[in-house]
Parts: structure tokens; C-alpha cells; sequence
């Protein structure tokens, strides 16, 4: 009865731990897949301070979309405030692999343009409908790339800082 126990636990065993290891290396990657950027303090377009805020989110590059980065921004006011703000993603990558087949230029990065608009809340979040939160889907090619959020405030954190609200993140 032993015997049989021992050789029961060592197939059990044995199985468990190629299936893990064969999970393992199909879920392992080279990369992080999100990536948070930091908060940068901006006013909004009414340029007051009960228009004021913060713009957060992060980038996402998916395994199983290669080349692709899907950048995830909020614009949330400190105070209950209905406060829209343009926001630009500035976006380089440094490796640049591939090259464009109609222009034959290789995509170094670009700039995106997002419209969000933390409107008033209720509770801690903006109330529903506003659109104080949006994704956009990025083909940057792969390689290592950075990000830089900036606003259409003349005030914001990363006119002071630009380096400080950089993000670096590879993109498989």
C-alpha cells in the first residue's frame, strides 16, 4: 500500500509541476506588461482652480498584440467640478525596427490627441456619461519606447518637469 502511495504521489507530483512549468513558460514575457505613468497636477481649460486636477493612467502592451501600446488616461478634479482638457500623448520609440512600406520612414513616435472631461461627481468617481477616461491603441512598432503625457494648460507639471512625467517601456 505504500509502494503505491509513493509511486501515486510521484506521477501526481511530476504532472503538476510540467504543467505549471508549461503554463509558466507560455504565460512568461520579456516585458512588463503596464506600465503607470505619474500623475501630472494640470489645470483644466477654464484655467481655475476648482478646474483643477490630476491626469493619471498607464500603457498596456499587450502579448498578444505585438507593436501595439494601449495608453489608458483619467482626468479627475480635486474639486465637483464640470472641467474638459486636452490631453497629448508624446510618444517615441527608440528602437524603430520596421519600416513603413508606403513611405518607407520608420515610425519613431508621434503625438495623439485625447478630449476628456471630468464632469461633476457623485461619491469619489465622475458621475456617469462623462468622459473622464479613455484608451487609445497605438501601433508604435516594437522595441523600447517612452511616453510623455502633457495638457493644453500653460500649467501643468510637465512644462516643469518633462523628464520627471516620462515613462520608459519596451513593446514586444
Amino acid at each position: 500500500m505504500t509502494r503505491s502511495w509513493t509511486v501515486r504521489t510521484t506521477v501526481v507530483g511530476a504532472a503538476l509541476a510540467a504543467a505549471l512549468l508549461g503554463v509558466s513558460g507560455v504565460a512568461s514575457a520579456h516585458h512588463q506588461e503596464f506600465t503607470p505613468f505619474p500623475y501630472n497636477i494640470s489645470l483644466g481649460r477654464e484655467l481655475s482652480l476648482p478646474c483643477a486636477g490630476e491626469v493619471g493612467g498607464d500603457v498596456y502592451t499587450p502579448h498578444d498584440r505585438p507593436g501595439i501600446a494601449v495608453v489608458t488616461l483619467t482626468w479627475r478634479t480635486f474639486f465637483n467640478a464640470d472641467c474638459p482638457l486636452t490631453v497629448y500623448v508624446n510618444m517615441n520609440n527608440f528602437d524603430a525596427p520596421w519600416v513603413d512600406p508606403y513611405s518607407g520612414a520608420k515610425p519613431t513616435g508621434g503625438t495623439w490627441m485625447v478630449h476628456l472631461n471630468s464632469a461633476p461627481r457623485s461619491g469619489t468617481v465622475p458621475a456617469h456619461g462623462s468622459e473622464w477616461t479613455k484608451q487609445i491603441a497605438i501601433d508604435i512598432g516594437s522595441g523600447n519606447a517612452g511616453l510623455t503625457v502633457t495638457t493644453d494648460s500653460p500649467l501643468n507639471t510637465t512644462l516643469f518637469d518633462p523628464a520627471g512625467n516620462t515613462v520608459r517601456f519596451t513593446v514586444a
